[in-house]
């Protein structure tokens, strides 16, 4: 594979990420680690948001968050990642129809060499 989005188009990864009960979203990272893009979802992620896979590429996930989404894990998520750690919290976060869910997600940078190029997030509904 030539790169890191031809593994996405991957029959492995496409299994695994469509068997998965919980929902993963791959985004491109940024160089400030804060307006990474999504380049991929799996069929949980629209379940659990009720946003499709075109509605969402391209765009940002502040696009799930809103009004009680809390300020202090947001902050904690943006160090996590420009220091290369995995993050693991929870916060409100919202669907497409405007309802709001508590989130439990992990996100972990994936490296080439020094260089963080994307990361990986698994999310589940709790509570």
């Amino acid at each position: 594979m030539n790169n890191s989005e031809d593994v996405l188009q991957s029959p492995l990864f496409q299994t695994v990420a469509g068997l998965a009960f919980e929902s993963i979203m791959v985004t491109k990272a940024s160089f400030d680690h804060t307006n990474s893009v999504i380049i991929y979802v799996n069929q949980a992620f629209s379940n659990l948001t009720g946003y499709s896979a075109d509605e969402v590429i391209g765009k940002t996930p502040g696009l799930l968050q809103g009004p009680k989404t809390e300020r202090g894990v947001k902050e904690r998520l943006s160090d996590d990642l420009k220091n290369n750690r995995t993050f693991h919290g929870d916060t409100i976060n919202y669907r497409k129809d405007g309802s709001s869910f508590i989130i439990e997600w992990k996100i972990s940078p994936v490296m080439d060499g020094d260089e963080v190029t994307h990361y990986v997030a698994v999310q589940r509904a709790i509570g």
